[in-house]
């Protein structure tokens, strides 16, 4: 099937990242659109944040979308609003059951976020968002590009509905996840994805393109019979 005949291919990217983190996922798939995360009201919750995501993207049609890491939390309550093909997790968790304990053990601490100095801390990340950093540190690395193009807004409302999450969408359409061995921000053991990368971490949508790729062809394939 031709590329413009193919379904859109909708992914949301992490906590408050960019599209910079799907480039390979780009240059494999023509159809793919990267929404750009908006800025979320003072009063916005997780509901009424995706219920406004949700109307923007009702013009695509059926489509599959997914996203990684806090998009992939995104994805499941947009998919409960919009009944999409397929969800597609890339690093990501089902349900608040799948959080580590670590993210569970911090709830309490939520009021604190807004005095997180994000801008310093995006300064502090350069030297380990190099390309010299990327030969030793691939997953450490990942990371860094992520949260460096963040936007401080956007990257502290999401980690307070990160800790505030408590209950998952209900919705009928098929999930693909693929998770990364060594992820440390949503350890493997606590989630049961389809597919698991070998020496995988958190940004394998970077990291390890050539996997990723695959299983969302895969997915695909499954879902609307395109190859």
């Amino acid at each position: 099937m031709a590329a413009l005949e193919s379904k859109p291919l909708i992914l949301f990217p992490g906590l408050a990242a960019d599209a910079d983190v799907f480039v390979p996922q780009k240059k494999a798939f023509p159809q793919l659109v990267v929404p750009k995360w908006p800025t979320p009201k003072p009063d916005d919750t997780l509901a009424t944040y995706c219920d406004s995501i949700a109307d923007d993207l009702r013009s695509y049609g059926d489509a599959i979308i997914g996203g990684a890491s806090f998009g992939g939390i995104v994805a499941i309550h947009v998919a409960q609003r919009l009944n999409p093909l397929a969800v597609i997790l890339i690093g990501s968790v089902r349900s608040p059951g799948e959080l580590s304990r670590r993210v569970r053990f911090c709830r309490p601490l939520r009021p604190l976020i807004p005095l997180i100095p994000v801008r310093f801390s995006q300064f502090c990340c350069i030297p380990i968002a190099s390309k010299l950093a990327k030969r030793f540190f691939p997953h450490l690395c990942g990371l860094a590009r992520q949260f460096r193009g963040s936007d401080p807004t956007v990257f502290k409302w999401s980690l307070a509905r990160i800790l505030d999450w408590t209950s998952a969408p209900d919705f009928d359409c098929p999930i693909f996840q693929i998770h990364g061995d060594r992820d440390c921000v949503l350890p493997i053991r606590y989630t049961q994805p389809n597919a698991v990368v070998a020496g995988g971490g958190h940004v394998i949508s970077l990291t390890h393109a050539s996997e990723v790729n695959a299983f969302i062809q895969s997915a695909i394939s499954q879902t609307t019979g395109e190859r």
